[in-house]
């Protein structure tokens, strides 16, 4: 609107001519406070720079961390379907089998496994069976049967990354079980952690 068109209306209405006189010393100063309100297009870049170099640097260790986590689960469900299936041997006093193949993306499975069977994705199970798949044979007493035939150890990794292997080893005979870190270099693979 142009001056000459708000002269005319303030001559035409006396009552908006004493509102418009009223605040109209004040458009210079709303004007620099609706100015200054928010971020420039600097600012907001800088920002974004900022959040994006954090996310850069934390993206692989979270990952990392995450696969991790994937590893201690799956090494979580393989004990515990072993667990189950050595007690359900005793309770019922006969003998139960539980079944590990090697490979990415297998199930564990059991004669005896009472909560069902265990689904390991995107891990990497291996041991050092003689047979493939590895079963492990658990008499009424909870006494791992056939010791021979059954070495002991298994490893978990995630193929790719940068994950510490985990591993399971499982006595000979009388079936007790322990986990630790794998290090196939060592004389002893599964190390406590």
């Amino acid at each position: 609107m142009s001056r000459v068109n708000v002269k005319l209306k303030i001559a035409i209405d006396p009552q908006l001519s004493l509102i418009f006189l009223k605040h109209y010393r004040y458009l210079p100063i709303l004007r620099r406070q609706l100015a200054s309100v928010g971020f420039t297009l600097t600012e907001s870049l800088v920002i974004v720079v900022i959040i994006g170099i954090f996310a850069a640097l934390s993206g692989p260790s979270f990952l990392n961390w995450l696969n991790q986590k994937r590893v201690d689960d799956a090494l979580a469900r393989i004990e515990g379907a072993i667990k189950e299936t050595q007690a359900e041997a005793i309770k019922r006093s006969k003998d139960c089998t539980v079944t590990i193949t090697q490979g990415v993306n297998q199930t564990i499975t059991g004669s005896c496994l009472v909560t069902g069977d265990r689904q390991i994705a995107d891990v990497t199970i291996d041991h050092n069976a003689n047979n493939n798949p590895w079963t492990i044979t658990f008499d009424f007493k909870g006494r791992n049967r056939l010791p021979s035939d059954d070495p002991g150890t298994l490893w978990l990794t995630i193929p790719d990354s940068a994950v510490k292997p985990k591993c399971l080893t499982l006595s000979v005979g009388i079936g007790l079980m322990r986990t630790g870190n794998y290090d196939p270099l060592a004389s002893i693979k599964c190390q406590a952690p």
